[in-house]
């Protein structure tokens, strides 16, 4: 083998696989040899012209969410409409009643304590007028029958309400089933 100088400059790099020279592969747009000799050589990202982008919407409002330890003992009801407060009573009512029937039974005092976090959401956004005024009509026809001691018509009210309002209440929607289950075995 001849010496390099009599080539007429420095001898090229070789490639990392033996292939073509280094400043070849450099020209053609791919990187410097990576730290391993098992490593493929990534091209290098190359400018390309992109079009401005269309300009970004502003940011949906951002919906307040309730409180986290909210109870049916905690929620603040006071700006809740006029027309609305009979909803708030019966409800409340409904609660009462259920607590006081679960007494010591540990699992149906779970599930009271469930629904009263869970109910106390509804009454949340009955205060800030956050429902919708079709779950605020079928609410009062559900606690008009609860008030006049109408068991089944009241759950077939939630019942109507868990079919056409669910996106909406899921959340209080539960509480409501199991209290009016158990509110209907107190007979």
């Amino acid at each position: 083998m001849m010496p390099p100088a009599q080539y007429g400059g420095a001898p090229a790099q070789m490639g990392a696989y033996g292939g073509a020279p280094v400043q070849q592969m450099q020209q053609a747009g791919y990187g410097a040899p990576q730290g391993s000799p098992m490593q493929p050589m990534q091209p290098q990202s190359q400018s390309v012209y992109a079009p401005p982008a269309a300009p970004v919407p502003p940011p949906a409002p951002v919906v307040p969410k309730p409180p986290v330890n909210l109870t049916m003992a905690s929620v603040d009801t006071i700006f809740v409409s006029a027309a609305h407060k009979p909803i708030v009573a019966s409800l409340a009512a409904l609660f009462e009643t259920c607590e006081l029937a679960a007494g010591a039974h540990p699992a149906r005092r779970r599930e009271v304590e469930d629904s009263s976090k869970r109910l106390a959401v509804l009454l949340w956004k009955l205060n800030r007028q956050d429902v919708s005024s079709s779950a605020l009509g079928k609410l009062a026809h559900m606690c008009a029958a609860l008030d006049a001691n109408d068991v089944a018509s009241a759950v077939n009210a939630q019942i109507a309400l868990t079919t056409s309002d669910w996106d909406e209440g899921s959340g209080w929607l539960t509480a409501l089933k199991r209290l009016l289950k158990m509110r209907g075995s107190l007979g």
